[in-house]
């Protein structure tokens, strides 16, 4: 069953991220190429190092001063869920802000944005 991404919500450094209305995550994987002269015209690839990284978007409210702007380049726990009538899956890690955006435009609300890269081991649980 699919799930509604009106459940989701974001933890930095335990402490939820207030006003958020979207998140991302991308988890990829270097590939290894091992193509030999036995190969028969085909290349031939190993896995290699897991990594991820993701971003999330919302309003901008003051309490992102401490929860953000105090914190880049940190590495702290981050936990990415998103919960459905039947339970939840969770993603959670040790990930570092590499990035954040504030957008102030006249005719809309002020957002912000932060762009984050994983180190060590990603979990994703469901309960």
């Amino acid at each position: 069953m699919a799930i509604a991404g009106k459940g989701g919500s974001i933890k930095f450094d335990s402490g939820s991220i207030a006003e958020m209305g979207n998140w991302s995550l991308d988890v990829g994987v270097d590939e290894i190429e091992t193509t030999n002269f036995d190969s028969s015209d085909w290349k031939e690839f190993l896995a290699g190092l897991k990594e991820w990284s993701g971003s999330f978007e919302g309003n901008l409210v003051k309490g992102h001063k401490a929860a953000l702007f105090d914190k880049i380049g940190t590495i702290a726990s981050i936990e990415l869920k998103v919960t459905a009538t039947d339970g939840s899956l969770t993603f959670t890690g040790q990930a570092f802000l590499t990035a954040l955006n504030v957008e102030v435009p006249v005719e809309d609300k002020a957002s912000i944005s932060a762009d984050f890269r994983g180190t060590g081991a990603l979990t994703p649980t469901t309960t």
